[in-house]
């Protein structure tokens, strides 16, 4: 029965995202993030069926989740317009961290 109502909600949400995509009067603004709450309502659901009716190991569930929830953060970030400054001030940071270093200085010999 579960399953029923799964299709149910796939079918409406790709229902929902064809009339908002053609012929709803929206912002153009507006329609991306539309899509992005579409876009994880199905992802959501489909990790939920995995979940529940693919029988595997529990350590490859686990990494099979980590794996879809990474790449959901990054499809939000890119649809949203901040992963390209994500990546950015990463590279930043990981040059400053590799950024030659002037050679320390000796300290100087007292002598008596």
């Amino acid at each position: 029965m579960s399953l029923l109502y799964l299709v149910l909600a796939l079918v409406i949400v790709a229902i929902a995202a064809r009339y908002i995509n053609t012929e709803a009067g929206m912002p153009d603004k507006a329609k991306p993030v539309v899509n992005l709450v579409l876009a994880l309502i199905v992802v959501g659901m489909l990790l939920w069926l995995i979940n529940t009716y693919i029988p595997m190991a529990e350590s490859i569930k686990t990494i099979l989740n980590i794996v879809v929830v990474v790449a959901t953060c990054v499809f939000v970030l890119q649809t949203l317009g901040l992963w390209n400054r994500i990546v950015a001030m990463g590279n930043t940071l990981w040059a400053n961290i590799n950024r030659p270093r002037p050679p320390e200085n000796p300290k100087p010999t007292e002598q008596h």
